[in-house]
């Protein structure tokens, strides 16, 4: 069985983990609606009041007078969405992103996936401060729609029995690739359900929807069983600050890189890596830039190593002289840490 695993609103989870006095409040996060900016994420206590993503910010202050508005922090999203991630790995490899909200998990056979699942998402509202729901079933289309439409109890499963009846009632939009133009021709059709449209034959359904009509046939009947694509370990990583103004001061680049060190100190024990160079890039008020990088003397994963390194390469430039308006501090040539840790071993006989 396939898990699929949503944190809904995680945008707007993040801003009311982050900041005590938004929990239980609704928050929208979104461009600025004097601009006509749009909804990114609103948080279930807006959403319960008709707010949804893409909507325009004003319509949502509209239907939600009282909501919270923050701005997109895209870089803090990110962080966490990778913490979830990790916070998956460590139960499977078998994992496959869908978006920043959404994770496939590939649980062993041997597994309760209602109480993995469950466990899962208890671990991750009570680590992050995030709500999770999750849906199970024998296909990723129908673990993915299981999570979407879970319940009061945020945990649903769907047998391989269940499949045809559970998918029957919903909309043909919920399929993956039909949009409204596709759903506008099927409806012209008489197909408006998943249940009308599996019963559509492939030949017949390739003449309306054309070239994705194989797909589509194939979730309707809960028939696609392709196996997950489980994303591979990162080569690199780096972690990078354009400042607000330009910047002359040694001691605040330095204070910067300890910043930046310890970002990718997380990141790597988030990919169970170690790195074996660091590099460091600067761009200057000018726009020229300037890239040095350096081995370590054996693989780390360890910050220390990252901030000596990279108070190193700094030394090694115009910094201090010249204002610097971006800074990127970089690993590569990474490991698995466990081989590192059994490199460092080897050297203490």
């Amino acid at each position: 069985m396939i898990v699929f695993i949503l944190a809904p609103g995680l945008y707007a989870a993040v801003e009311q983990a982050d900041n005590a006095a938004l929990r239980g409040r609704p928050v929208v996060v979104g461009a600025d609606p004097a601009k006509r900016g749009t909804v990114t994420s609103a948080s279930r206590e807006a959403r319960a009041r008709g707010v949804d993503e893409g909507m325009e910010m004003r319509r949502a202050l509209e239907l939600c007078p009282d909501a919270v508005t923050r701005p997109t922090r895209l870089e803090r999203y990110r962080e966490v969405a990778a913490e979830l991630r990790a916070l998956f790995r460590a139960e499977t490899d078998r994992i496959e992103e869908l978006g920043i909200e959404g994770t496939f998990l590939e649980l062993d056979s041997a597994a309760d996936p209602v109480a993995r699942a469950a466990e899962l998402c208890v671990r991750v509202q009570a680590e992050l401060g995030i709500g999770a729901v999750a849906g199970i079933g024998p296909t990723r289309f129908v673990a993915y729609l299981a999570a979407r439409h879970s319940g009061p109890g945020g945990i649903r499963l769907v047998s391989e029995a269940d499949v045809k009846g559970f998918l029957a009632p919903f909309p043909v939009t919920e399929i993956w690739g039909v949009g409204p133009a596709t759903a506008q021709r099927l409806a012209a059709r008489g197909v408006n359900t998943i249940a009308t449209l599996a019963a559509v034959d492939l030949p017949t359904l390739t003449t309306v929807v054309g070239r994705g009509a194989a797909a589509i046939h194939e979730y309707a009947r809960g028939a696609d069983r392709e196996p997950l694509r489980p994303k591979p370990h990162a080569r690199s990583l780096s972690q990078e600050r354009t400042l607000d103004e330009p910047m002359i001061d040694l001691r605040g680049i330095a204070a910067l890189l300890e910043t930046l060190a310890e970002r990718l100190e997380r990141a790597l024990a988030r990919e169970r890596r170690a790195a074996r160079s660091v590099s460091l890039g600067l761009a200057f008020v000018d726009g020229s830039r300037v890239t040095r990088s350096i081995a370590l003397p054996q693989p780390s994963t360890e910050r220390a190593a990252f901030l000596d390194a990279a108070q190193a390469l700094l030394s090694r430039t115009q910094a201090g002289a010249r204002a610097v308006r971006r800074v990127r501090l970089g690993l590569s040539s990474l490991v698995r840490a466990e081989s590192a840790a059994d490199a460092r071993q080897l050297r203490l006989f």
